[in-house]
């Protein structure tokens, strides 16, 4: 049997149960309100005391057995950052208020035998120690909390460095807003019985016979209200889902040290979880064979029957997603080297969106490129992959194409070449692929490895109008400082120099191509001319037939 309970509650009607504790599940995200939120919050409650108005405070969705296995445990599926942030904002007041026995007794639970109290909140988040941040807090003394703060706070300023804990910070930045930066006119009981009795939420509560069934029933609501624009992230969604996949504790805690781990790796390829959940979709989506737009992560990964979430394991969902964190890294591994492929996914790299990257995740996902033979089948797939979205120019359409690729590579089908039939006048206006155009010239004309760290500079711009020739006279210099002719792909830092200043300022360079760039301390119009039309001249054989301009050059 499952039930749904929806009632308005003051502060006091939730954190008054005397033997109610409020469980933040494993899966949840920890605690991480900083001075933005905490400042709205306390920006939020004064207005209302000092308005003498009530006070919504939002939803919070819980979890409940009816069968009182969890001994009067609810857990919290949706709210935990609220739920303790005022949790943390009544113990600050029970510190200078010890005889209100409401804001006293909301700190803790009642223990069935003996004294030993805990506090009301028990976070078993496995992602840092939440719980044991809650349980130090609540041990906080007058002396303690005076001694904390005059420890972490300078110049009026909490340095949220110095705090041992995010729920510390919360602590301490309630005692000096409330405490140390009030004046004498601000009575410090009267805000406390605002904020117990006319401050509210409103619980959701989902109760079944069991607390497993009834926190199902609760992430789905949760899902629902994700849906309608709640600011949570799909990965605690999918997070959850794959923990509830494991059934016994053994199982859960090897999901709990994979998930660390997991999410460590995200964390230093700074990437997010939803990241790469999102390249998992299209690793999906080309199996399936799906070409038509796609839908948003949380649809498409909690109700599609094929979803990895339905039909798999946990641990296969984690292979999975650690697979694709493996080529992610490679694939900046070999951005970082002077090899071929190193050079083509530079040049990829620079362009204007994300559906190339697709492309490459997909491929690298389905092949192997340990043999010669098949890195040589990668390169060829490279070219062709910026031969059609350079050709394409910056513009979210490639991704149709993208998707059919993908969906090609997915179930080991042949990639179309791609050739197109260009001209060097096609290359007059690059637009926004600018950078990507010029990596691209410049590989092709000087056969040398793109810097790792590169900026691409223009060797005329028009501020220099002043220092040009006459030959430069009647030309029109905005459409010339755009051109690929003008780009320069330098190993040097950019520099704001004149252009008469740049015939010293290249010879710097470690390339000797970029040394070239200058015959003389004078770069004429004839100059850019010649070199401009050498460089449409690369790239227009480069889309026409890029293997052969490839090796006819090396």
């Amino acid at each position: 049997m499952i039930s749904l309970t929806a009632e308005q509650k003051t502060i006091e009607g939730i954190f008054g149960s005397p033997n109610e504790t409020y469980v933040i599940p494993m899966y949840q995200r920890p605690y991480s309100w900083g001075f933005d939120q905490l400042y709205e919050l306390y920006k939020d409650l004064m207005g209302a005391f000092k308005e003498d108005e009530p006070y919504f405070l939002g939803n919070i969705i819980m979890a409940r057995s009816k069968d009182f296995s969890n001994d009067g445990k609810s857990s919290v599926v949706d709210g935990q950052q609220r739920i303790i942030t005022i949790w943390t904002l009544i113990k600050m007041l029970s510190i200078f208020l010890p005889d209100i026995n409401s804001i006293q007794s909301s700190l803790y639970v009642v223990p069935w035998s003996g004294n030993t109290k805990l506090p009301k909140i028990d976070s078993k988040i496995f992602e840092n120690s939440d719980d044991e941040a809650i349980k130090a807090v609540f041990m906080f003394d007058k002396e303690k909390l005076e001694s904390r703060y005059k420890s972490v706070a300078s110049g009026g300023v909490i340095s949220e460095n110095k705090c041992e804990t995010k729920v510390e910070y919360a602590l301490l930045y309630f005692y000096q807003q409330f405490v140390v930066l009030q004046d004498e006119s601000f009575n410090l009981a009267d805000f406390a019985q605002f904020l117990m009795k006319r401050v509210t939420m409103l619980p959701i509560v989902q109760s079944a016979d069991g607390q497993e069934d009834a926190e199902n029933k609760a992430l789905t609501i949760f899902e629902t209200i994700n849906n309608r624009g709640m600011d949570l992230e799909d990965a605690d969604i999918f997070k959850a889902r794959l923990y509830d996949s494991a059934y016994t504790k053994e199982q859960r805690e090897e999901f709990i040290a994979m998930w660390v781990d997991f999410k460590s790796d995200c964390d230093e390829l700074k990437l997010s979880v939803d990241d790469i959940f999102r390249y998992y979709s299209h690793v999906i989506r080309g199996r399936e064979r799906i070409t038509s737009n796609e839908k948003r992560l949380r649809e498409f990964f909690s109700n599609e029957a094929f979803s990895p979430l339905k039909t798999l394991t946990y641990k296969e969902v984690l292979e999975d997603l650690n697979k694709i964190l493996s080529i992610l890294k490679y694939m900046n591994k070999e951005r970082g080297d002077s090899d071929e492929v190193g050079i083509w996914l530079q040049i990829i790299n620079a362009y204007t969106n994300q559906y190339p990257t697709y492309a490459l995740v997909v491929y690298l996902y389905y092949n192997n490129v340990d043999t010669e033979e098949e890195r040589q089948r990668f390169i060829t797939f490279l070219q062709s992959l910026i031969r059609y979205c350079f050709y394409m120019g910056s513009t979210t359409s490639v991704k149709f194409n993208i998707y059919n690729m993908i969906k090609v590579i997915a179930n080991k089908g042949e990639i179309d070449a791609n050739y197109v039939d260009v001209t060097p006048e096609n290359f007059n206006h690059l637009g926004r692929l600018q950078n990507a155009f010029a990596l691209l010239a410049f590989y092709l004309d000087s056969k040398e490895a793109i810097p790792t760290r590169f900026t691409v500079d223009k060797i005329v711009n028009l501020r220099d109008e002043d220092l040009l020739g006459e030959d430069w006279k009647y030309q029109y210099l905005s459409d010339i400082c755009n051109s690929i002719g003008n780009l320069v792909v330098l190993d040097l830092p950019k520099r704001y120099n004149s252009v008469v200043e740049k015939y010293d300022y290249y010879k710097l360079s470690k390339s000797d191509y970029v040394k070239s760039v200058f015959t003389s301390p004078s770069f004429t119009f004839e100059n850019w001319s010649e070199r401009n039309s050498h460089l449409k001249q690369l790239l227009a054989n480069f889309f026409n037939n890029p293997q052969e301009s490839v090796e006819n050059d090396k």
